[in-house]
């Protein structure tokens, strides 16, 4: 009686270590998956500068920050400045988009910006 009950403790204790290394061998899978698709994230981020009215280029700029061609972030006013004013120029609109996308490539979030960051940027008429 106790030889079959050895030979079965010997097939459920090989089962277990076999199914371990498996499970350690998909964990490593999908951690390595997971980073790659951190990286082409990052990657996939680009900036679009748009006039806010299309028929009046005075009415200002904004900009659209784009994740695998979809917006991710839509910001039609300067941020940090209360009211809704829009970038003057596409040329002010688009710096600070750039600052943005540095933010989200170095994982600072949110990837809000400053005042004093947009006077560094001299974004902001006097």
């Amino acid at each position: 009686m106790n030889k079959p009950l050895f030979i079965f403790s010997l097939m459920f204790l090989f089962s277990c270590s076999n199914s371990a290394e498996h499970v350690g061998t998909s964990i490593e899978n999908n951690i390595s998956k997971s980073e790659n698709l951190e990286q082409t994230k990052v990657s996939n981020f680009s900036i679009q500068v748009y006039p806010i009215d299309s028929l009046n280029l005075k009415a200002g700029f904004g900009y659209n920050i784009l994740l695998d061609g979809a917006i991710f972030i839509h910001q039609n006013t300067i941020p940090s400045i209360p009211g809704n004013t829009s970038f003057s120029s596409k040329e002010n609109a688009e710096k600070v988009a750039i600052l943005v996308l540095e933010k989200l490539k170095n994982n600072i979030m949110p990837p809000s910006v400053s005042s004093n960051e947009l006077d560094s940027l001299q974004v902001l008429s006097k």
